[in-house]
């Protein structure tokens, strides 16, 4: 979502919160060893489970900073000391409810590990390097798709195999399932998770493009999987009820978004209503530029229809945004239990002044209880003085507050019904500037639809 730029703050610090609570949780997990188990306590660790550690604390810490390094490193010298001779790891026949399909084979096991150690950044280890050569060794013979798939991933999140990778990826494109603009592969056999079905069909799809898009190979390919993915998610928001499944269509629309496009040479028009608009030619020098058309006016309220003819080689991604603006005095404002206020004790100032802005949040239902989010917003040109708001979290009154760009994000575990709740912070005047402070809102967080609302106000700071 951060990186479609589809992200809400509520989305953000919820899922925030999650991750944290994921995070400290599985940390409960390391053995003594320093591997990974199914259970607290247990020793020694179990190869494949500490290997899907590595891989989650490294997605994890691309977005939450306290992920322990040391961890990961840890995890990787258990790995190291539990390869065996021939550069295997052996199959993991002690897992879960007997569910030891991820290592029904060395070759598939090993693939795994190995994409995992090259994913968190230990590609250097000898232990890789020797998982390589026996990797390499053994694939020419594998017939079962779902572990080439793993190996054609552990290659190449490795940067190596060369002509292997190609020949891999070839043959599991020769094999292909192509539909209307969709592209999937079936099953034949058991999955890491022990799924069927479609949720299979989903595990190994996926796999194979994120090979491909890792690779810069097949881009028609990963494309029709993106289509696949989206044409087969549930109603309920994931893929066949199954973890691993929607684990891995996630990550295959995260790479596409940033994937190369491949060999390009196109030209697009673009048209609404059957009147044209625009036409652009791409290539291989501006395929990664991201290209931009806005339409301002001339839309009326009703159906649209909106064409992109393409014509040409090359993948590239499109995206199509409707924005729309309401004047504040034309809006027709929520009414509910919550209502916001923010005032400030001046609104022309010089810079290097100090002014108090006070946020007032009231609650007029008894009935209306939980955690309620507030977003201020921030004037430019103003630095906040975050001491303020420690000291109001250190007494209690605050229960937690952040800082994301132009807005102050507040947290209380509760408004109390008919007594106004009220913060108070100091900003600095920094520049010269003629300012809007942004609009505010107060929320509750588990209810976003019931909120308040506060026009934008100005601020002007001489010098």
């Amino acid at each position: 979502m951060l990186e479609s730029g589809t992200i809400t703050t509520e989305i953000e610090m919820k899922a925030i919160e999650y991750i944290n609570a994921g995070y400290q949780a599985l940390l409960t997990f390391e053995c003594d060893d320093g591997g990974f188990n199914w259970w607290e306590g247990d020793n020694p660790g179990n190869a494949i489970l500490s290997a899907l550690s590595i891989m989650m604390f490294t997605d994890t810490k691309a977005i939450y900073d306290t992920v322990d390094e040391a961890v990961n490193k840890r995890t990787a010298e258990y790995l190291a000391a539990v390869q065996q001779s021939n550069g295997s790891w052996s199959e993991e026949t002690h897992l879960h409810a007997g569910n030891e399909s991820l290592g029904a084979s060395s070759l598939r096991g090993t693939c795994y590990i190995t994409w995992s150690l090259a994913y968190g950044g230990f590609g250097d280890m000898p232990a890789v390097a020797k998982a390589l050569t026996y990797i390499q060794s053994n694939l020419p013979a594998e017939k079962e798709d779902y572990t080439l798939a793993m190996c054609a991933n552990a290659l190449v999140q490795a940067k190596t195999g060369g002509s292997l990778v190609s020949t891999v990826l070839k043959d599991l494109h020769d094999k292909a399932i192509v539909g209307d603009g969709t592209v999937h592969w079936g099953t034949s056999g058991d999955t890491v998770m022990n799924s069927g079905g479609g949720a299979a069909d989903v595990e190994l799809s996926a796999l194979i493009a994120l090979a491909m898009a890792a690779n810069g190979s097949f881009p028609q390919d990963v494309n029709g999987v993106v289509e696949y993915l989206v044409q087969s998610k549930d109603p309920q928001g994931n893929w066949g009820y199954n973890t691993q499944a929607t684990v891995l269509a996630l990550k295959v629309f995260l790479a596409s978004l940033t994937a190369n496009p491949g060999e390009t040479d196109a030209e697009v028009i673009v048209s609404i209503d059957g009147e044209k608009l625009d036409k652009k030619t791409f290539d291989n020098f501006n395929k990664d530029v991201v290209y931009q058309l806005e339409v301002t006016t001339g839309l009326e309220k009703g159906d649209h229809l909106v064409e992109l003819d393409y014509a040409g080689t090359g993948a590239l991604s499109y995206q199509i945004i409707g924005t729309h603006y309401v004047p504040w005095e034309g809006a027709d404002l929520p009414v509910g239990p919550l209502a916001i206020e923010v005032s400030y004790d001046a609104t022309t100032v010089h810079v290097d002044d100090v002014i108090t802005a006070t946020v007032t949040v009231t609650n007029t239902d008894e009935s209306a209880k939980g955690m309620v989010l507030v977003t201020v917003g921030l004037p430019p040109g103003f630095t906040l003085v975050s001491q303020d708001l420690a000291a109001l979290k250190a007494e209690g009154k605050l229960n937690n507050f952040e800082v994301m760009g132009k807005q102050l994000i507040l947290y209380f575990n509760e408004i109390p019904a008919g007594v106004p709740t009220q913060v108070s912070y100091s900003l600095i005047a920094d520049y010269p500037v003629k300012a809007e402070t942004g609009g505010s809102e107060a929320k509750y967080y588990y209810n976003a639809e019931v909120k308040g609302e506060e026009e934008s106000q100005k601020i002007e700071v001489l010098p």
